[in-house]
């Protein structure tokens, strides 16, 4: 990581605010220095009139990418955006173009994935989950490096250990969302080879998105995916009805559902089945020609209606 943090704040580069930091402006600290050369923040509580003037002053002073006055932006009609979120708008797309030549789906996605999430956290809308547990989100992480309060540190020092981890999960989730991108051009050029509603691929890669998004007529008829395992043999999936979906739209014969070895053998009579989970959206063969009929048997047990 190249952050660095000082107190004088005519060193300074990037001036954000200080005292307790949020998943805002540490993820702003961490896509600003991918922008700007030799990155050094200074973490104030109000922004005094002399300053670098090239400094880039964000949540904080009512400026270009402050959210807190009464001109902030909104991105629809419940969020705001935050400072990171105007400053993706501003620079993301440019920053994107040095690294990919998918530079506009690359920049929706993340919009989508990371930066309207933080938009909402940080401007008081706070996700919801109908489970009998707490969820860790991405606010809660960052603010787990704010020093305890009874903690004799630098809460400095603890900003840039988050600019860190927020660094290792921006460059994932841009890392994660280009091999995707790929995985769709892939399985964009194989849905063509498609029979008997299955689509056998060479390797394993994110498959769902393209088959849902693609616009050639026989990604609609796709319902078992077969692809090698990383376990060896082969994976065969029945494909959901739909991309935010766990119903399936075809399922095994119930009578392979948790059986597995030479149990699922005999009861199927497919010599080489493995394992068929016990919910029915996995099974594995150590064959091709197993795995096609396996898909084939998933085929005769199509969703009720």
């Amino acid at each position: 990581m190249s952050i660095k943090i000082t107190k004088n704040i005519k060193e300074a580069n990037l001036i954000t605010h200080s005292s307790t930091f949020h998943p805002d402006d540490v993820f702003s600290t961490v896509f600003l220095s991918k922008i700007i050369d030799n990155p050094v923040v200074c973490r104030v509580n109000y922004v005094p009139e002399e300053i670098n003037e090239n400094s880039i002053v964000y949540d904080i002073g009512f400026g270009s990418y402050d959210h807190h006055g009464p001109d902030a932006k909104w991105r629809n009609e419940k969020i705001k955006y935050c400072s990171f979120g105007l400053l993706w708008q501003q620079f993301g797309k440019d920053y994107l173009k040095t690294i990919s030549e998918d530079y506009a789906t690359l920049w929706q996605t993340i919009d989508e994935k990371l930066v309207m999430q933080i938009d909402g956290i940080d401007n008081g809308l706070f996700p919801k989950i109908d489970a009998p547990y707490s969820l860790i989100d991405l606010d809660k992480i960052i603010d787990l490096f704010n020093k305890a309060w009874n903690e004799e540190v630098d809460n400095d020092d603890n900003f840039l250990i988050a600019c860190s981890l927020a660094e290792t999960i921006f460059d994932r989730l841009i890392k994660k969302e280009q091999a995707k991108i790929e995985a769709t051009k892939k399985v964009e050029s194989i849905i063509p080879n498609v029979q008997n509603h299955i689509l056998i691929l060479d390797e394993y890669m994110p498959y769902q998105d393209a088959i849902f998004n693609s616009k050639n007529p026989l990604a609609k008829e796709i319902k078992v995916v077969i692809f090698p395992s990383n376990r060896g043999g082969y994976n065969i999936k029945p494909m959901t009805i739909n991309e935010h979906s766990k119903e399936l739209v075809c399922c095994f014969d119930p009578s392979f559902l948790g059986l597995h070895d030479e149990e699922l053998a005999n009861t199927s009579q497919i010599k080489t089945a493995r394992f068929v989970h016990s919910s029915g959206f996995l099974a594995c063969t150590n064959t091709l020609e197993d795995a096609i009929l396996m898909a084939e048997n998933a085929l005769t047990h199509p969703k009720e209606k």
